[in-house]
């Protein structure tokens, strides 16, 4: 297929965090750390529906993919791939700011 990978907004910020917190003990790691999460969810352009549905917001709907310590949430349209947020499995998801304000 030839979907594109689109990280929102959201999700680059949650990148960026994981990267800041793994970096404080090691640079090294946090690189790899981001890497590692960034090539698996390129593996979605094969199988983009292999997450579960999650939810439907504004007629979108929303699949979750677990990787490691987190959980992808993402929407698949006929051409891409949009990364919604990359969220760790320990904080509430009901926290995080792509679940506010659900009609």
């Amino acid at each position: 297929m030839g979907l594109k990978v689109i990280y929102l907004e959201i999700a680059v910020q949650d990148l960026r965090s994981i990267y800041d917190y793994i970096a404080q003990d090691s640079k090294k790691y946090a690189q790899l750390e981001v890497r590692k999460i960034r090539s698996f969810i390129n593996s979605l352009k094969e199988y983009p529906l292999k997450g579960r549905p999650y939810n439907v917001r504004k007629s979108i709907q929303i699949r979750s993919i677990n990787f490691r310590n987190y959980i992808i949430f993402y929407s698949v349209t006929e051409i891409r791939i949009n990364v919604l947020s990359i969220h760790h499995h320990s904080r509430l998801t009901a926290n995080n700011p792509i679940f506010k304000d659900v009609d």
